[in-house]
């Protein structure tokens, strides 16, 4: 069972999501504007959110943008009624999981929250995260574009906080520098990874080519971030 959280202003609507998510045992919480979901999803923390893309005062995009400042993990799926491939683009842009068309909600919101929920399961469990910070270079094409702080990182990728400017899935070279290694002066060469959401000033990179002996040396510091001396 997961909490879900759906902000849409078509009480209509909020009934027919209701319903179909507490047939599935789900947690609902509903929201009848923008305005009102962001104080709700701060104060409840869900699983996941369920957002109208068109609404009075607080839109869709803007919220998800907001969630995702807030959380840039955060499981969003955007509801629209007219849906366009402007408005899809832009909803994955701002790191939507899922789009959908509202007329299809009855056939297609069971399953489709249940194959987002297994997907983020099965990555979180292949590369669990852990917090820690340390600097970070950016490369691209041989020549350093940027730096920031990384943090949250995994065996699988980390959270970049920087002004660089980066697009989701552009791939470049990353320097990690993690600071509780023997070496603190010597980086951690990531030969490629691709950048997979980007909001305000953070990114999430996916590492998707490590030489192998800087891969054993990143996996040894996971493993001290697993498993913390006495």
């Amino acid at each position: 069972m997961a909490k879900v959280l759906v902000i849409d202003d078509e009480l209509g609507v909020l009934d027919l999501v209701d319903e179909v998510l507490y047939r599935k045992g789900h947690d609902v919480v509903l929201a009848e504007s923008g305005g009102a979901g962001l104080k709700l999803f701060r104060q409840e923390r869900p699983h996941v959110t369920i957002v109208d893309f068109i609404m009075p005062e607080v839109g869709g995009l803007a919220v998800l943008k907001e969630i995702r400042t807030l959380d840039p993990h955060a499981l969003v799926i955007m509801l629209t009624g007219y849906g366009t491939e402007e408005r899809e683009r832009q909803a994955r842009h701002l790191g939507a999981a899922e789009f959908l068309d509202k007329s299809l909600v009855l056939h297609t919101l069971g399953a489709t929250l249940d194959r987002v929920l297994t997907r983020i399961g099965r990555e979180r469990r292949q590369f669990p995260r852990f917090l820690v910070q340390f600097p970070v270079s950016f490369v691209r094409d041989g020549v350093m574009i940027g730096e920031g702080t990384g943090c949250d990182l995994s065996a699988g990728g980390c959270t970049v906080t920087s002004q660089t400017s980066v697009q989701t899935g552009e791939q470049m070279e990353l320097h990690l520098y993690l600071l509780d290694h023997e070496e603190p002066t010597t980086p951690l060469m990531v030969g490629s990874a691709t950048v997979r959401w980007t909001v305000g000033q953070q990114c999430g990179l996916e590492f998707i080519g490590v030489p192998s002996g800087d891969r054993a040396r990143l996996l040894q510091y996971v493993e001290t971030l697993r498993t913390p001396g006495p």
